[in-house]
């Protein structure tokens, strides 16, 4: 008798957290796909591609939040811990000393921890630079991992109160994320020599 009411028990929480996790997923979903990278985003986000030769680069943002997305996938091949080194040292740390300044120009000093978090599944590495603002605490969260042997950069900024509602945008942004290699052109066959 013991085991049916644990049962009923246990399937009374998973019911109410499964309604609990969709409540707080986004409502409708849009999907990017383009040039090997795709994620989902909700619906009333705004998305503007600045992607170039070099990389993809993506913002997301509402007309009615301070909170921001920021996607950079760099287009070059990342395959070995060596490779992701020289990436960290030639675009995440000046990134990361850029982002750092932004917040020394506008008179906040940031503080800086280490953090972590799943991009696409994959563990990724990062910093929180946390500041406060005439009074408005808020912080600039920074990721980077190997994705589909590109490296990618999710940075999720804005006020601690922006940032909690549009957490599950983030979410849904980061959890989606994948890349795929891209192909090898395939080379044309040869044409038959013509019989003289």
């Amino acid at each position: 008798m013991k085991t049916k009411h644990s049962a009923a028990a246990l399937f009374t929480v998973l019911l109410l957290f499964g309604l609990s996790v969709r409540a707080q997923s986004p409502g409708n979903v849009k999907h990017f796909d383009k040039d090997g990278l795709a994620f989902d985003y909700p619906d009333g986000w705004t998305l503007e591609d600045q992607s170039n030769g070099d990389a993809q680069q993506l913002n997301l943002g509402r007309a009615d939040s301070d909170a921001q997305i920021r996607i950079f996938v760099h287009r070059g091949r990342v395959d070995t811990p060596e490779k992701m080194a020289k990436a960290k040292a030639a675009f995440i740390d000046p990134y990361i000393a850029s982002t750092n300044n932004i917040f020394t120009q506008m008179g906040a000093k940031a503080e800086r921890s280490p953090a972590t978090t799943q991009i696409g599944g994959a563990p990724a590495e990062g910093v929180r630079l946390r500041a406060s603002l005439d009074g408005d605490p808020g912080e600039a969260a920074i990721y980077w991992v190997t994705v589909g042997n590109r490296v990618a950069v999710l940075t999720f900024f804005g006020p601690d109160a922006a940032l909690k509602k549009a957490t599950p945008a983030w979410d849904t942004v980061r959890n989606s994320l994948s890349v795929t290699p891209p192909q090898p052109k395939a080379s044309p066959a040869p044409k038959p020599t013509p019989k003289p």
